[in-house]
Formats: structure tokens, sequence, C-alpha cells
């Protein structure tokens, strides 16, 4: 008679940890290889660097495209990626959230995009910076980034300490009354990481985490206005500028998209 018992499932696997860190990891290392690489052809060709000059790496368009100015760009790159390297290592011990935990992650998200709500009403057209503070356009994927988010965001509305004892707010959002906050505080439940000597260590954690995020985004954009130079004085029309574009990351039978 065969056996009818069912084998014992498996247990489910969590996600690696910080996949955004790991991302932008990648994308730094390729923006910190092109910019060496335009370094070296800029070097090796006077006429080009000399062309090239005229073109700007930054938003403003006031940092020249020159071999000194890539240098310090190529240099902010490697400093970045080390910086990176330390953001994983110190979240290393976090864990995704897991299919058994998607009933308590779905209310804790809900929680967070419901104040992101409220402060987008009240900050995206009077100061959009400001929302970055309450972590709007970030992504709440995994334990670390609900738990980093929903403590921010806890930090700044609260209005008692752990001891129960009222407090001014840091800031006010319309339509947050007291019991909008308290059932805030509820609906994230273990996400929630936070007492007096803690709240400060994760709020530096969050900025680290963004300053982290803008630079990369920068040298990212940097490097984009590089390969746009390039590929205006070197277009993929003229097969002799294959090698060079190649190593430049542009497309040897197209225009750069």
């Amino acid at each position: 008679m065969p056996d009818s018992t069912e084998p014992t499932p498996e247990p489910k696997k969590r996600k690696s940890p910080g996949p955004l860190d790991a991302r932008l990891l990648k994308t730094l290392d390729k923006d910190e290889a092109i910019i060496g690489a335009a370094i070296e052809e800029l070097t090796a060709d006077a006429t080009l660097a000399g062309t090239l000059a005229s073109y700007f790496i930054d938003r403003e368009n006031t940092v020249a495209l020159t071999v000194a100015n890539l240098t310090l760009l190529h240099q902010q790159a490697a400093a970045a990626r080390a910086d990176g390297g330390e953001t994983i290592d110190s979240q290393a011990d976090y864990h995704s959230v897991t299919d058994d935990e998607s009933d308590e992650a779905k209310t804790a998200r809900a929680a967070i995009r419901s104040v992101q709500a409220r402060a987008k009403s009240k900050y995206e057209e009077l100061d959009p910076a400001r929302l970055d503070a309450y972590f709007v356009g970030k992504p709440l994927h995994s334990r670390s980034q609900i738990s980093l988010a929903g403590t921010a965001i806890y930090t700044l509305i609260r209005t008692t300490d752990d001891a129960g004892n009222a407090i001014p707010p840091q800031d006010t959002l319309p339509g947050l009354s007291p019991a909008a906050i308290t059932t805030f505080h509820t609906d994230l439940g273990g996400y929630l990481v936070l007492d007096v000597a803690q709240s400060g260590a994760r709020k530096d954690a969050g900025d680290d985490l963004i300053t982290f995020e803008d630079s990369c985004a920068q040298i990212s954009r940097r490097r984009r206005k590089v390969q746009l130079a390039f590929e205006a004085e070197r277009p993929y029309t003229d097969r002799a500028n294959g090698p060079l574009r190649t190593r430049l990351g542009l497309p040897t039978d197209k225009g750069m998209s």
C-alpha cells in the first residue's frame, strides 16, 4: 500500500536582505568604470579633451567636463561605493518580510502610506523637499525599510513620549488627530522600533541611507552627461568610434537612448 503521508514542506525562504543597496552598488560600479574610461580617453586625446571641455556634467551647467573634474567625480564614486558597503554591512542582520508576516506588513504599509498622503497634501507644492522626511517615494518592501520609515515618521508626529507624557510634535499634518496618531502607532506594531535612546540612532541610520542614495543618484546623473557628451562628439555613425563607445558604455549600432 502506497504511503499517503505528505512530505513535510520546506521552510519558506527569506529574500536576500538589502536589494536596493545591492542594485545601487551595481550601478555605482558601472558609473565608476565609465568615468574611469572617460578619464583615460581624454588623457590620451588632447584634441577630444579640448572639445569636451565646453560640455558640463552637473545640472546647473557650471562644472566643466575636464579631466580634473572627472577625477574628482571618480573619487566620489569610489567613496560612495565604500559607504554603500558599510550601509549593507550595518543592515545585514535584518530579514525581508516573509509570507507569514504579510498581513502585518500590509497593515503597516497602509498606515505609512496614509500619513505620507497627508504629508504630500501639505508639502507637495509648498515644500516638496520636506517629503523626504516622510520617506515618500522610498520602497517599503523589507522589514528594515518598513521599520525605518515608520519609526522616522512616528518620531515626527508623536505627541507623547515613551512614558506617556505629552510632548509637542515635531510636525503636524492635516487630519492627523491624536486618535489617528495612536492608530498609526498600533498599526505599525512590531515594525515600530522606538525608545528615547534609539530614536536618534534610527534617524541617523535613515539619514545615512538617504545620503548614500542621493550621492549615487548624483553620480549617475553626471555619468550620463559624460556619456551624452561623447555621444555628440563620437557618434555611432563613424565605425571608427566603436571601441571608444564600447568602453564608455555606449551602443555601437545606434544612438544613446
